[in-house]
């Protein structure tokens, strides 16, 4: 604190009361160049007087935040019974306690900051994650800054045989007029249900070595993340033409109630089948955004959540070449990115869950109207995932009445 005070004293020369330091005694400079007073350093005691006083009044100011964070101790059963249901967010009786009015302060913000050439490329930061194999890495990566990237996932030829069909199945959904674009003048498509359109995708979303030579690690990974058992949200492809692909920032677990957990209730993927990167369309993420060192979430009441997109790192695009997987948290926050470039940016996203919840995506009608052709392909696995993993549409049980 004394090295606070001297500073900012040498640098004021007409202040006379400098960062509570109490009034100082001011001499004329004859030879300084400025036109103010210099001021007088205070001696020792002075100086020690200042610092318990000071060092007093924050441990007041730290007991008083501290009893305020205690639930109130009077707080009884008839007192919660009369309170009644409140789980809602006091602004309406069908809204949960979610971060979607938290997220509400970054409104925008992508945009702005993407037109102030305030978004770098994660390359240009030697601590966040770089695409490796090593497990432990990975692992590491994810904890520390919520996303990491798995090097090589998918070899050059599996890349190009996943881009070859989904390229023939977005114009095939253009040609009929079915085609679903999500930015303007048709620079961004989203391809929907991609277990339903392919093969090569299918097994790819349940990590075979067939269609992802990485995939074993990748699963390893998310049964980490998520345990045993997690459930399949979407799988969609994602295209971006130069011009498109700009999202607002969120959280892909935005909708479920806080307080949340000390882990994500899952896990968005990437599988890059084109360049990631500032340019070309890579998604942007504030790393470190999903949680603290002790594990307490970024997203409660009060929270800041500017102050972390203008920190540093702040908003960076991701950087990953082709056939990488990118692993996120879903409680980081993240958004599409804009392609500048000329071309086009091509990935797979699927979201998983844990095996207790529903999909979190709009996307999931998948889960739920599987043509039986299509069922009959689906491995035990992916029907599992799925949460299908029976497709009979007669009735069954008490239900079935003979000559009904």
């Amino acid at each position: 604190m004394l090295s606070d005070c001297v500073s900012t004293a040498s640098n004021a020369h007409m202040s006379i009361a400098i960062n509570g330091c109490g009034p100082i005694e001011m001499q004329i400079d004859k030879s300084s160049s400025t036109s103010g007073r210099l001021p007088t350093v205070p001696d020792h005691d002075e100086t020690v007087a200042r610092l318990r006083e000071e060092n007093a009044r924050l441990r007041a100011e730290l007991a008083q935040m501290r009893a305020e964070a205690k639930p109130a101790g009077d707080t009884t059963w008839e007192t919660e019974m009369a309170r009644g249901i409140a789980y809602a967010d006091g602004r309406s009786s069908s809204s949960s306690l979610s971060a979607g009015r938290l997220l509400k302060q970054l409104a925008g913000l992508s945009k702005e900051r993407m037109k102030a050439g305030l978004i770098r490329n994660s390359s240009e930061f030697e601590y966040l994650p770089k695409p490796g194999t090593d497990e432990a890495q990975l692992e590491a990566d994810f904890v520390r800054w919520g996303y990491c990237l798995v090097k090589d996932a998918m070899s050059p030829a599996q890349v190009q045989a996943q881009l070859d069909r989904l390229v023939d199945q977005a114009e095939a959904e253009k040609r009929i007029k079915v085609g679903m674009m999500t930015s303007r003048n048709d620079t961004a498509q989203l391809v929907n249900n991609l277990v339903l359109k392919g093969a090569v995708f299918r097994d790819a979303v349940e990590f075979k070595e067939s269609a992802a030579q990485g995939g074993p690690l990748v699963d390893r990974l998310l049964n980490k993340v998520m345990g045993q058992g997690f459930g399949l949200g979407c799988a969609h492809g994602s295209i971006v033409h130069q011009g498109g692909g700009l999202q607002e920032l969120h959280i892909d677990q935005g909708g479920m109630p806080m307080p949340y957990p000390q882990f994500p209730f899952g896990s968005l993927i990437i599988w890059c089948y084109t360049q990631f990167d500032l340019d070309n369309g890579a998604t942007y993420c504030v790393p470190g955004s999903h949680r603290s060192a002790t594990g307490t979430t970024r997203f409660r009441d009060g929270a800041d959540l500017v102050r972390l997109v203008e920190g540093e790192p702040g908003l960076v695009a991701i950087c990953a070449p082709p056939g990488t997987c990118i692993l996120t948290d879903t409680r980081i926050l993240h958004c599409g990115g804009r392609r500048t470039a000329p071309g086009t940016r091509y990935a797979m996203r699927c979201h998983y869950n844990r095996y207790f919840m529903r999909a979190l995506h709009e996307q999931s009608t998948a889960n739920v109207h599987v043509p039986d052709e299509v069922y009959e392909l689906l491995s035990p696995r992916l029907k599992q995932m799925m949460g299908i993993t029976v497709n009979n549409h007669e009735p069954v049980g008490e239900l079935h009445r003979d000559g009904a």
